[in-house]
């Protein structure tokens, strides 16, 4: 029996493993950091009235792992140039399919594939602040306050929280007057996802949920379809987040619909 249930489980990771291939087509989607970067400079420069394209939301998965370099004995470096190895290096790398690129990733130092990091810490957080948060807005506005503020950290930049609120009130007083807006759709998706998980006090966030977030931040500007679970597909469809107002994208929700949804799509 045990073997059996193995055989099945390696049958299934091998069938995610072609599907994360035929999609990906080798792309990824771009960090968060340099997602909110464009979008602030957008704001800076008031320059709202353009979407972006695709080209802004996915990067080659070597942008994300960064370049690799590899310390060359120095017997080998008599005979081979350190650049032109690495360069050699960073093309077979980069021509690897998208799922073993995904493991080399994932055996990289760091818990960066960790679903349960900082999951406490948010719900601690939340249970903390929960009375400050009289309404929806409110939620919204500190936690849009608040990526801000930590993209200015991780530019080791001091933050300036006077600037910080002033954007973060400039872009919820664009997507009031414009509601089917698609300006900074990265900083709208997130701060409406946080923002309602910490105004409602009946939900607690999961591990995992930070990334799905980050996903469907993404995604959800310029993919016709996001496959997920039913529990997160009724957190996007919550109307009083009202992401439908400006996003065309499918929510799909379960293996069998993204099965016929596919079906019909061939």
């Amino acid at each position: 029996m045990r073997r059996l249930l193995i055989g099945r489980l390696h049958k299934i990771l091998h069938t995610l493993e072609s599907l994360v291939d035929e999609f990906s087509q080798g792309l990824c989607i771009t960090s968060f950091h340099d997602r909110l970067g464009s979008e602030l400079q957008q704001l800076r420069m008031n320059r709202l009235d353009q979407a972006e394209g695709l080209e802004g939301f996915v990067c080659s998965p070597i942008e994300m792992m960064g370049i690799p370099t590899i310390s060359l004995p120095d017997f080998v470096k008599s005979h081979v140039d350190q650049s032109t190895f690495n360069k050699a290096f960073f093309d077979a790398l980069s021509e690897l399919p998208f799922s073993v690129q995904m493991q080399v990733a994932a055996n990289a130092p760091g818990k960066k594939w960790d679903n349960s990091r900082g999951i406490a810490d948010l719900n601690d957080g939340k249970a903390q602040h929960q009375s400050e948060i009289v309404n929806l807005n409110t939620g919204i506005f500190v936690e849009l306050k608040g990526g801000i503020e930590a993209w200015f950290v991780n530019e080791g930049v001091a933050p300036d929280f006077q600037q910080i609120t002033l954007y973060a009130a400039s872009a919820m007083y664009h997507w009031q007057q414009e509601p089917s807006s698609r300006a900074l759709p990265t900083m709208r998706i997130l701060s409406a996802l946080y923002g309602l998980m910490r105004f409602d006090p009946n939900r607690k966030y999961k591990d995992g949920d930070p990334n799905d977030f980050l996903v469907a931040a993404s995604s959800l500007p310029v993919a016709h379809a996001l496959f997920t679970d039913r529990k997160f597909a009724n957190l996007l469809a919550d109307k009083r987040i009202g992401l439908d107002t400006f996003l065309d994208c499918t929510v799909i929700a379960g293996f069998d619909d993204m099965a016929r949804y596919l079906e019909a799509q061939t």
